[in-house]
């Protein structure tokens, strides 16, 4: 384990599994393209101080599509009022596009809610996956109404670029809110990366449907920057819409939007 996994301890398997967000825009399966996966055994860990940093920057998301139905999903601030999160979380291409409304819950743990939520339809993403559906571009953001500055109780991550070489040698750390949990309790795993390509970080950390949206971080001279937007599972492992300069550039810009 690396050195974020010393604030999580093990926990029980919760009975139900909600809906996962990638299921708004892919019909499942399709090719390789799968829902997250558990890769040999389960090595997650469940997060219990959750109102710590960097857990409570973690966001379960409460997602209501354009036509109704309801998925979950996760993010992370990178603001006060910015959260990042995967593509088929703000935008359902099966389920009518832009989604109505997402509830983020900032630490959610259980009924405990530490920081309250807020609710917005105030979302974003690029035309590679509104308009393509693209893998490589499945990212996105929620900002989240001028009076909703829950960054400012959390704190937030930082976001970064690294080179190949970097990465491919990197600890990768993932925390989010799995579906096969309940939804409503934070699960964390860390390890290597598996590989990498201009655009995907792939790695063999376990997740299941929820975690879409999860960051992806490094620790770093004891600073926390994402690196990449975990998303799905393929055939070659779990992956990341990685942090590139166009992708920086453009959560830069959201991220301004929620200060």
């Amino acid at each position: 384990m690396g050195a974020e996994a010393a604030a999580a301890a093990a926990a029980p398997v919760a009975d139900e599994a909600p809906r996962d967000a990638l299921l708004g825009s892919y019909d499942l399966p399709e090719s390789a393209l799968q829902p997250e996966v558990i890769i040999g055994t389960d090595d997650r860990v469940r997060v219990s101080a959750t109102a710590s940093y960097p857990w409570r920057a973690i966001c379960a998301l409460k997602i209501t599509a354009a036509n109704g139905r309801r998925f979950i999903g996760s993010g992370w601030l990178v603001a006060p009022r910015t959260v990042i999160t995967a593509g088929h979380c703000v935008f359902m291409h099966n389920e009518g596009g832009w989604v109505r409304s997402i509830e983020v819950v900032p630490g959610l743990n259980d009924a405990a809610r530490p920081y309250g939520s807020a609710f917005s339809g105030n979302l974003r993403s690029v035309v590679g996956w509104t308009q393509s559906r693209n893998r490589e571009y499945d990212y996105g953001a929620i900002i989240l109404p001028a009076n909703a500055r829950l960054g400012d109780r959390t704190g937030w991550f930082g976001f970064a670029v690294r080179d190949d070489t970097f990465l491919r040698a990197a600890h990768l750390n993932l925390s989010g809110y799995p579906g096969d949990k309940g939804g409503n309790q934070q699960w964390f795993m860390a390890q290597r990366t598996k590989s990498v390509s201009s655009r995907v970080i792939t790695y063999e950390i376990d997740t299941m449907g929820g975690q879409s949206g999860s960051p992806v971080w490094i620790l770093q001279n004891g600073q926390r920057y994402g690196v990449g937007m975990h998303t799905n599972g393929h055939t070659s492992g779990n992956s990341a819409t990685r942090i590139e300069g166009n992708v920086f550039n453009r959560m830069l810009g959201w991220k301004n939007e929620g200060l």
